[in-house]
């Protein structure tokens, strides 16, 4: 509220003047600034990201180019190893061959050629290897920076196959390499499988297969004429069994399944007994399966003398 003052003016004596209250000073208004309009704050908006792009784009750009230069420096260097003579393989040892050739193995490794060690793929050149037909296995190590190394395990060949041609058979009862013109490995000579036998046998071939490997033991472990390097050929035949076949004077004999140390055992007797009478010579024929007895025959056709045997089947017992 106005504060009113009383003041006496002058005037005539005695009269008293009041004097006009002064209006209150009104306070002026201030209009507000006006704010900022949208297309301001986009375009405020606007230059910031586009600062914060570039320096993403600068620091993308920084990063590639020392990326390209490691990179650079990387292949270079890559380049100049590669190419060193330092790391050229010289050395190479190969153990473990008696049949494979050392050529063939260094051509399916790919070191028939100058090769860096730090590229050579060992890997790649055990798969080469082991393709060959007379390697089972094979192992590659290198020693740094110019040496390797081979070791070589070959199959071991226990007998030949007649499959049509003649194959190697391993220990596993594996065909894994076909004869080859002048080969003269002087081993039997397996008779009666076919080709998809071997290649897929089934229970009935593999418990045949073991059937012909128990007949080799037994024959290793001989020192007559009835040894394993003096037999041409033994046949396999899925009734009768297993037959043998002699190289010095071409004995047949049949054997049957089973038991073979012991109806070989006994056929040595039986053999004795006809060599102590002399009635060895132009044996043709001898059969194990009736066992304890076993049948002799002659290439005439004559039995034995003594009771030994006779051609009508019978013969003497072990």
């Amino acid at each position: 509220m106005a504060k009113t003052e009383h003041r006496e003016a002058p005037g005539r004596a005695g009269q008293v003047r009041f004097a006009r209250p002064k209006p209150a000073r009104r306070r002026r208004k201030v209009a507000a600034a006006p704010g900022p309009s949208l297309a301001g704050l986009l375009l405020r908006f606007s230059l910031k990201s586009f600062g914060k792009g570039l320096k993403l784009v600068g620091l993308a750009l920084a990063t590639a180019a020392a990326l390209v230069a490691v990179s650079g420096l990387i292949l270079g260097g890559y380049l100049y190893v590669s190419n060193s003579d330092y790391f050229t393989i010289k050395k190479i040892a190969i153990s473990g061959l008696n049949h494979a050739g050392s050529d063939e193995v260094l051509a399916a490794a790919g070191l028939n050629r100058p090769v860096n060690s730090l590229i050579f793929n060992s890997d790649q050149a055990v798969r080469e290897i082991t393709a060959l037909p007379w390697v089972a296995e094979a192992r590659i190590s290198r020693q740094m920076p110019d040496a390797v190394s081979i070791e070589v395990q070959e199959h071991n060949p226990r007998l030949l196959v007649s499959l049509g041609r003649l194959y190697y058979l391993n220990d596993q009862g594996e065909p894994f390499k076909e004869l080859a013109p002048g080969e003269n490995p002087q081993l039997p000579i397996v008779s009666g499988f076919n080709e998809d036998d071997l290649l897929n046998p089934g229970p009935r071939v593999r418990e045949a297969i073991d059937e012909v490997f128990w007949l080799v033991d037994a024959l290793t472990a001989r020192n007559d004429e009835f040894r394993l390097d003096n037999v041409s050929e033994i046949n396999y035949d899925m009734v009768r069994g297993l037959t043998l076949f002699t190289k010095s004077n071409g004995l047949e004999v049949k054997i049957g399944f089973g038991s073979y140390d012991e109806k070989f055992r006994r056929l040595g007797r039986v053999m004795a007994h006809l060599k102590q009478r002399g009635q060895y010579a132009e044996l043709a024929y001898l059969n194990l399966e009736a066992s304890p007895r076993v049948t002799v025959r002659y290439q005439s056709g004559r039995s034995p003398d003594l009771g030994v045997g006779r051609s009508d089947g019978s013969g003497p017992r072990g």
